[in-house]
């Protein structure tokens, strides 16, 4: 005995099946792909903060904040960066290792420079 049932049927399945598995899918794809480049561009603004900072102080003595809050100004980068600069043993001295940690968002980077 066979069953004609209209639950059986295969017909117009492929419609839902796209909108139902496909669209749902692609879209929460390109939510997370989003999100990744999100926070690829805070760790690469996040990078670049940093070595330009230390590098600015090094050369010039430009405080790190002045430099970082350039550079969030030219990069678009969001929330404001937090700067930790160390020396040992000293900033002033020649042969000093200095290490500025830059923290934007999620994203920390650290630079090393001896001046």
């Amino acid at each position: 005995m066979k069953c004609n049932s209209h639950l059986t049927e295969e017909t117009g399945s492929a419609v839902i099946e796209f909108l139902g598995f496909g669209l749902l899918l692609q879209v929460s794809v390109l939510i997370g792909l989003v999100q990744l480049s999100n926070v690829q561009a805070e760790q690469i603004a996040a990078e670049s903060m940093a070595r330009h900072a230390l590098r600015a102080y090094v050369l010039f003595g430009t405080a790190p904040e002045v430099t970082g809050d350039q550079l969030q100004a030219d990069l678009a980068a969001q929330g404001k960066p937090v700067f930790s600069l160390t020396c040992a043993p000293d900033c002033e001295s020649q042969g000093s290792v200095l290490r500025l940690k830059a923290k934007l968002g999620f994203a920390t980077s650290v630079a090393v420079a001896i001046k």
